[in-house]
């Protein structure tokens, strides 16, 4: 990039951004890094770039000027606004959410000749402003008095049948000036929602919306008391208007984000009585709250609203509702994993059943990915100490951290007594902090003793843990925000979509599955477009990670991302692609160096969306019956042994699905020699024979290197 003084920088620009119309249409100009630029810099130049981001004619200003907004982005880099910056720009605003974007760049006072231009963007008072209440109060503000009298009587007209909205706004002006832009600003509404937009992010730090939260949410509840009571008449989705129930659920989004304690039997009475009538009807009170209240619970979920959300589906009735409410469990459980440290509050509080150790053992597998700790009085209450959590802490591996930075890992036996990776009694401080042993938190010696220990006292863990497959990243790839292993892939895209929707994968169109593990989001890029519904396949592609900031993902090199997110997430694609995986790419010469003859394009395609229709289970059985007949005179003298996704050599295990090749969990890079063990080519077996190749020649090497 170019690199320039920030005076001339900002002159540069300026000259690029306003000129003409370039010679010739391909011609963009050099890329400019922008990092040197103060606010009141980008400030000077904002009017010209929301100008070229608005003219098509000029390729070359409008791809600079959208070059520097998303460095800007990344760089979490806002303009800083003065009088004229921000005259001009709101003379190119055409509604009240620009406006309220522009206005958050200016913190000076507002001159007549803004308030005349908000006075133009606003129109006469109507029922649009009514309407979009929070974005017309914010730019009010700037106005007259008039202005703000006129808003009160089209709020207190067009919301009559809407106390709530009618408080919130009376709110409104008791609120920091960050609540009032978030609130403005924000696009986010229940059903179509991005957590990224939702203002309960800024609102749940405010102490009077906080306040206020409480008290709507009592005021909800106790309505819906009255109801099934009696007190109050009831009438089918007559509790609460339409435009009260948005205020409600925000309202819940704030109390969730901050665990309030006084949240669980409010939520309770909320959604239970807000989805069952007092009779026996098969309506409800408020279809709009109990759907509001699901999304939420979705969204930012506690152990007990979960567990209130459960116990709403075992009483509704109406048909609609309850489908609506059960495809908000499954996510909800998901984020439930997420937040280990409050999620084991489940324990106490449930019955042990199927339901709840699935659960329990989702919130503690992420505990293997993400920094989670207890105290030692809260992990013997809450796992020890209780009937759903004792099979999990007497079978897991655990680490005691104490204050000195000492660590030593420790498994339970079933008097509670804590003993070493050596057997010996080990004291637990009372101020040490438990957290979850994972493989690649100790050494290879200290994690083939506790392999041993596991096997020998024939401890069946409730979630992979001494045996389970860990990663890292090769040093050539350390400096590197993108990891190579997972690609040239085949995948069957039904499955791999199937699977990834129910692993918590986010679906992107524009080519990719991304998921979150704390702070950093892991990417599996593929060539298409993904899409529920969509068939076919697709060829896998680079791994990516990225780190969350304040506002924005920014790439992590490989080296900077934790050991154990890295082998977590290498973990989760491992799955995707062992699932959906059906070829590899064709070789294109033997490991001789030998070119190898290959297919046509058209052929291949053909080939490929033949291969992708099939059942990919049964392609693995039928891999794994070619394979024991190649190998029947090693598996009946016992050197090799095949179970439902491996072929096992020792230690070592070869996968039926992607060839990889781990020991005791670890993948192992394991180089082969030139058509060592290679089978005949097998054109008429649904799956593609060089994978079929490869695994052979992976078991003869492993053959070979132990002596057989």
């Amino acid at each position: 990039m170019d690199a320039l003084s920030a005076p001339s920088l900002v002159e540069h620009l300026q000259q690029r951004l306003s000129a003409a119309t370039t010679d010739h249409p391909s011609f963009i100009g050099a890329p400019i890094d922008i990092s040197s630029l103060t606010p009141a810099q980008l400030g000077s130049l904002w009017p010209a770039i929301r100008r070229a981001l608005r003219t098509p004619e000029n390729p070359a200003a409008q791809q600079l000027a959208t070059s520097i907004v998303q460095q800007a982005a990344q760089l979490e880099l806002c303009p800083a606004l003065d009088q004229t910056t921000l005259l001009e720009v709101l003379r190119t605003c055409l509604s009240g959410q620009e406006a309220v974007e522009q206005l958050a760049y200016h913190s000076g006072k507002p001159s007549s000749a803004l308030s005349s231009e908000l006075h133009r963007i606003l129109g006469e008072p109507s029922i649009r402003w009514a309407a979009d209440y929070h974005q017309t109060y914010v730019l009010a503000q700037w106005l007259d008095a008039q202005a703000q009298a006129a808003l009160h009587r089209c709020v207190e007209q067009h919301y009559a049948d809407a106390p709530y909205v009618r408080q919130e706004f009376e709110l409104l002006e008791q609120l920091e000036p960050q609540s009032r832009l978030a609130l403005a600003s924000s696009e986010y509404w229940t059903g179509h929602h991005s957590l990224s937009s939702d203002p309960a992010t800024a609102l749940a730090d405010d102490a009077a919306y906080v306040e206020f939260s409480q008290q709507i949410l009592n005021t909800a509840a106790q309505r819906l008391e009255d109801i099934h009571s009696g007190a109050t008449p009831y009438v089918a989705d007559g509790a609460f208007s339409t435009h009260d129930t948005p205020v409600i659920a925000r309202a819940a989004r704030i109390a969730l984000r901050r665990d309030a304690p006084w949240l669980p039997p409010l939520m309770d009475t909320l959604l239970t009585k807000a989805c069952v009538a007092p009779t026996q009807a098969k309506t409800a009170p408020s279809q709009s709250l109990a759907i509001a209240l699901g999304h939420c619970i979705e969204q930012i979920p506690t152990p007990e609203s979960v567990q209130t959300l459960r116990s709403a589906l075992s009483l509704v009735r109406h048909a609609g509702l309850q489908k609506k409410l059960t495809r908000n469990l499954k996510p909800a459980e998901r984020g439930l994993a997420q937040r280990p440290e409050i999620a084991l509050r489940l324990a106490p509080i449930s019955a042990p059943g199927k339901a709840q150790h699935a659960l329990l053992a989702s919130c503690l597998e992420s505990g293997l990915w993400q920094h989670f700790e207890l105290s030692l009085s809260d992990w013997r209450r809450q796992l020890v100490d209780s009937a759903v959590g004792a099979p999990f802490a007497h079978s897991l591996i655990w680490v005691a951290n104490n204050d000195c930075g000492q660590r030593c890992s420790f498994l339970l036996t079933q008097n509670a007594q804590a003993l070493d990776v050596r057997g010996q009694p080990l004291p637990l401080d009372a101020g040490c902090r438990i957290s979850l042993w994972h493989p690649l938190s100790s050494d290879e010696a200290e994690r083939q003793a506790w392999q041993a220990v596991i096997t020998e006292r024939q401890i069946r863990q409730p979630l992979r843990q001494v045996f389970r497959e860990h990663y890292q990243a090769p040093d050539h790839e350390l400096e590197s925000p993108s990891y190579q292993a997972f690609a040239g892939y085949s995948l069957s895209i039904r499955p791999l979509i199937g699977l990834a929707r129910r692993e918590g994968w986010k679906i992107d169109r524009d080519g990719s599955l991304s998921r979150n593990l704390s702070d950093i989001r892991v990417t599996l890029n593929v060539d298409v477009p993904l899409y529920p519904g969509l068939q076919g396949h697709c060829l896998s592609g680079a791994t990516c990670f990225a780190r969350r900031t304040e506002k924005h993902w920014q790439p992590v090199l490989l080296k900077n991302v934790p050991v154990q997110v890295f082998s977590e997430a290498c973990r989760a694609i491992d799955l995707l692609v062992s699932i959906s995986a059906f070829a590899v790419e064709e070789l294109t010469q033997t490991a001789a160096g030998i070119p190898l003859p290959q297919a046509s394009p058209g052929k291949r395609e053909e080939r490929l969306n033949r291969l992708a229709g099939h059942n990919l289970t049964q392609m693995t059985l039928m891999r794994q019956q070619v394979l024991n007949t190649a190998f029947a005179t090693h598996i009946k003298a016992g050197k090799l042994s095949m179970d439902e996704r491996h072929v096992r050599v020792g230690d070592y295990a070869v996968h039926l699905v992607t060839g990889r090749v781990s020991r005791d969990g670890g993948a192992v890079d394991l180089p082969l020699a030139a058509q060592s063990g290679k089978l005949a080519a097998l054109p008429w077996l649904p799956y593609d024979e060089v994978l079929l190749e490869r695994i052979a020649n992976t078991v003869c090497a492993l053959l070979n290197r132990s002596g057989h």
